[in-house]
């Protein structure tokens, strides 16, 4: 095998998206929004109800905003990781047709991932604020 043989290998495999990391950069921000929505809601309406403030002996505020915290950093990382892949795989050379629809089909997934984590992001970051703005155990 020569050396020019290995290179265009590796860079046609450096050109290939990990499938792991495309479907984290789709799919990344809208579970972490899903997962935040409904272990926020459910925590605080199962504290609330019985009377209390404090989860496991730690007030309850601080405990929300360090859920929503870690969630918002899950959307953030999948917004990168769909940008990075964007970026790698945006106008990168494919040998045949097969090759470039598969490039094409990558590259709008991380495209979509990429708008729409970033969508995601922003709710997660007004939710995060509501947390520290809105009265907990309130109503």
């Amino acid at each position: 095998m020569s050396a020019g043989s290995r290179t265009g290998a590796g860079e046609r495999m450096g050109l290939r998206a990990a499938p792991w990391l495309l479907w984290f950069g789709v799919l990344g921000g809208g579970v972490a929004w899903s997962l935040h929505t409904v272990v926020d809601w459910g925590l605080e309406e199962t504290v609330c109800r019985s009377g209390h403030d404090e989860v496991l002996g730690l007030p309850l505020r601080p405990v929300l905003f360090v859920l929503a915290v870690l969630f918002l950093a899950v959307s953030l990382l999948s917004t990168l990781a769909s940008h990075v892949v964007w970026r790698r795989l945006r106008g990168a050379p494919a040998d045949g047709d097969r090759a470039a629809l598969r490039r094409q089909r990558a590259s709008f997934m991380a495209l979509v991932g990429l708008v729409g984590n970033v969508l995601f992001t922003i709710m997660l970051v007004m939710s995060t604020v509501a947390v520290l703005v809105i009265p907990v155990c309130a109503l």
